[in-house]
């Protein structure tokens, strides 16, 4: 029994010392990307706000107007139709907006930040949009 104990207790101690010298590969290296494809049946758009003043009205509205425009593209609006878009339209849009809402927020909030303190911890990404 004792030997038993001693050889459980050698190869957890051996674990455990591996575990505390060895460094993961991540550590290692740079920030890690992953690049997938889209199934077939998702259609995305990516709205870019890198030319914009988000820490004033006016640069919000015209951001909200892109995404407006973006929602109405992947959500496959029909023009001339006004009154007479399907129940599949609205479902869509407003899962579109849902998803758009809080980046929104988020890059409002950072270009809030920068005006004040010229700094964020919000990194900068674009809108995007992704409905099936």
């Amino acid at each position: 029994m004792f030997t038993r104990l001693s050889k459980i207790a050698a190869v957890l101690s051996g674990v455990t010392a591996s575990l505390l010298i060895t460094t993961p590969a991540s550590a290692q290296r740079g920030p890690v990307v992953v690049y997938g494809q889209e199934p077939q049946d998702v259609r995305t758009e990516r709205v870019s706000y890198a030319d914009l003043n988000l820490a004033t009205q006016p640069g919000e509205r015209k951001l909200f107007r892109r995404v407006s425009a973006a929602v109405k593209r992947v959500c496959l609006y029909r023009d001339g139709t006004i009154g007479l878009q399907s129940n599949g339209y609205t479902i869509c849009a407003d899962g579109a907006w849902d998803s758009a809402n809080p980046q929104i927020a988020q890059a409002v909030q950072r270009a809030k930040d920068i005006a004040m303190t010229g700094k964020s911890s919000i990194a900068a990404a674009a809108i995007t949009i992704s409905v099936r």
